[in-house]
This record gives structure tokens, sequence and C-alpha cells, in this order.
């Protein structure tokens, strides 16, 4: 095995999702890469129909919190993936009949917290939440539909 596919396993093997994190802010330059990893997802039929919106403003995750129960702790930084409805519908997705748009969410989610590892950061993914209390928390256009929330930051440090 070539150490390249040694180096991809052991990334897939020892992700773990993250419920506690430590206040330290995640840098602006991670958010950037874990958001390039979501660019490269695999999508159904090469569509581009995802919108991310980032968040790391503590007050405005604590009112994400609050509209959201599946988020525990307190992250420093959120990542929501939302469907964009205007492009899913030029490129004729039909989002009651097209369900490979739950595989374009979760292969992004898969690539961000793959991204978000080797960055030394830790995720969660979140789906218990209030779709229009997401969409009243950050002002979201009409266009975009909020699918998932992804939490990120360094890992608590637990003691011994």
């Amino acid at each position: 095995m070539s150490d390249s596919a040694a180096a991809v396993l052991h990334t897939i093997r020892s992700r773990r999702v993250v419920r506690s994190y430590a206040p330290e802010p995640v840098p602006e330059d991670a958010l950037a890469e874990i958001l390039e990893a979501a660019r490269w997802a695999l999508n159904g039929g090469n569509r581009r129909i995802l919108a991310f919106r980032t968040v790391t403003d503590g007050q405005q995750i604590r009112l994400l919190k609050s509209v959201s129960p599946g988020m525990l702790g307190m992250p420093p930084a959120v990542i929501l993936i939302c469907i964009d409805l205007d492009k899913a519908a030029k490129q004729g997705v039909q989002l009651d009949k097209h369900h490979t748009t739950w595989i374009d969410v979760g292969t992004a989610l898969m690539n961000m917290s793959l991204a978000a590892h080797v960055l030394g950061l830790g995720s969660c993914p979140v789906t218990s939440f209030s779709r229009a209390g997401l969409r009243a928390v950050l002002e979201l256009p009409d266009q975009l539909q909020p699918e998932l929330i992804l939490q990120v930051g360094h890992p608590a440090r637990t003691s011994s």
C-alpha cells in the first residue's frame, strides 16, 4: 500500500465526532480549507446546488443553539449546508422526487469532516433544528433551504 493510501485510510479510521469544544476560534484559513473540501465532494449529475454559510460570531451561534436542540456544546464555528432552490430549479431538480440531494449533502459533510480532522479540528453534524428558526437567526434568503449544520472547533481537552 502506498504512503498516500495509508494516510487517507488512517484519516478515515481515526476521525471521530466531537461534541465538546475548546473556546479558541477556528482560523479563517482552516474554514476556507474545509469549504474547499466541500466543493470537491461528489454530487449527483455534477450538479452544484449546495450553498454554505459559515458562522463564527458567538452571539449568533448561541441563537442557533436556541433553535437547534441537536447542537451540543458551544462550537466556535458552524457551517450550514443548504440547498439553493433557485439553482436546483434551473437544473430541473425536483426535491420531492430526486433524493440524490441527500447524497450531495452527505458527501459534502463527509469531505468537510475529514478536512477538519486532518487540520486538527473536531466536527459534529446536527440534523435536529428548526428550519424557520435558522432562517430567522441567519436572515437566510428564501432560496436557501437549510439541510444540515456542521459544528467545528478545537476538541476540548479532557482531564484523565
